[in-house]
């Protein structure tokens, strides 16, 4: 539910380390959590594709434009089981059509995987 809270949220003009703080707030106030199961990755334009990006040298600090795709890879931590959760939503909340065609392709590829995944089954196949 956090990562839906976050995407309610987000505004343009708001800051990556906002959606962050969201996140953890959430996570800590209404389930529970002690800790983050890592450094919250919130990218957004250039910096989503950075490979985890967020930490002290990056610190998840460039402002959300209108026309982004913002990255969030965040997880809390409770009682010792870490969740790892990434999702990639538009800033204003509607997908322009060369990043609805990027989404939808990647998700078909996820879950073209999944259908693959049986045990015995090869990373390679």
């Amino acid at each position: 539910f956090a990562h839906i809270h976050v995407m309610q949220k987000v505004r343009p003009g708001m800051m990556e380390y906002q959606m962050e703080a969201d996140f953890l707030h959430h996570c800590y106030y209404n389930g529970g959590m002690r800790f983050a199961s890592y450094t919250c990755i919130c990218g957004c334009g250039p910096n989503a594709a950075v490979l985890h990006y967020g930490h002290a040298g990056a610190p998840n600090n460039r402002k959300l434009g209108d026309s982004e795709v913002t990255l969030n890879d965040m997880g809390c931590e409770y009682y010792c089981y870490a969740s790892d959760i990434t999702c990639s939503f538009p800033v204003c909340g509607a997908f322009r059509a060369e990043q609805r065609d990027i989404y939808e392709a990647v998700l078909d590829a996820n879950l073209r995987v999944m259908k693959t995944m049986a045990p015995g089954v090869s990373w390679v196949e």
